[in-house]
């Protein structure tokens, strides 16, 4: 007898508390009508294929790691490209809900689907029903009369408010990647770094911050510079953490960088020696700034 499941779909990026509230709807209604749990989600974005003015909020690394944890039976991560947004709606729900067996679906209350968003909650709901597929719209989660939202963390997060994201994510907020080898431009200005993987995926914020990484189950502060490096017309966004009070060698290995503050935003500065001179000036802010965290 084919499994059946109880599914919810979307970007997840972020992976904030509405979605969590999307996946414990599955894993309670799988248990009470004997299913097992399926996520479908996106990798690139759509936003992200269609290079709208929008940037992520998670590593993939991350989302994976955070999805895993729920404990969810099958991620389904589906190829956002040329075939699939070409995908009618009728097609969209025949493949990946009729085909993948789905009894039980979850949505948003803005949830659309198929080519251009042409499939809209109306149609969800008439191709459900003829085809037996109990379907649930999840009312939106608020917190202090705001939905929780991608893009409001999105904004909190580009306001360097970590605190406050974190209370809509259900977490703190981190980063997490392999140490790769950089271009070795810390050497450079006498301030070497971590360079932490992040593919080639453009995310919502940028700037300078105090952070705080684990290496070794020991908890070390870092300086985080996140995003491109303008002095050296480097206009890659990077993730690289200068690592307080560390000199060891990890590369290859899995950090995840925590955000804690913003120091400054990032600046072209006309010298490596006027940045040096700033790192320095960076240096002694952190110190006074790690006292509220330590």
């Amino acid at each position: 007898m084919k499994i059946g499941y109880a599914t919810t779909i979307g970007n997840f990026d972020g992976v904030h508390l509405g979605h969590a509230a999307l996946i414990a709807k599955i894993k309670t209604n799988a248990k009470k009508m004997n299913l097992k749990t399926k996520v479908i989600t996106f990798n690139p974005y759509p936003f992200e294929f269609f290079e709208l003015k929008k940037n992520r909020i998670l590593s993939e690394v991350d989302k994976n790691l955070i999805l895993a944890n729920f404990k969810i039976d099958e991620i389904n991560t589906v190829e956002f490209n040329d075939d699939f947004r070409s995908t009618s709606a009728e097609d969209f729900f025949s493949k990946y809900l009729l085909e993948g067996n789905v009894k039980y679906l979850i949505v948003g209350k803005d949830f659309k689907f198929g080519k251009e968003r042409t499939g809209d909650l109306e149609l969800l709901k008439n191709l459900c029903a003829r085809n037996g597929i109990t379907l649930e719209v999840l009312e939106d989660l608020k917190s202090e009369n705001l939905k929780i939202s991608s893009t409001l963390i999105r904004e909190l997060l580009k306001n360097g408010e970590f605190k406050e994201a974190s209370k809509l994510l259900g977490r703190t907020y981190q980063i997490t990647g392999k140490v790769i080898k950089g271009k070795s431009l810390g050497k450079r200005i006498s301030s070497p770094t971590a360079n932490i993987d992040i593919g080639d995926k453009k995310f919502c914020f940028t700037g300078v911050f105090l952070g705080k990484t684990q290496i070794n189950k020991i908890e070390y502060f870092c300086i985080i510079n996140f995003g491109p490096k303008p002095t050296f017309d480097d206009h890659e966004q990077s993730l690289e953490a200068h690592i307080l009070d560390y000199d060891g060698n990890i590369y290859d290995e899995a950090l995840s960088i925590e955000f804690l503050c913003k120091i400054r935003d990032q600046i072209k500065f006309k010298s490596i020696e006027e940045l040096k001179n700033q790192i320095n000036e960076d240096k002694i802010t952190a110190k006074e700034l790690r006292k509220l965290y330590e």
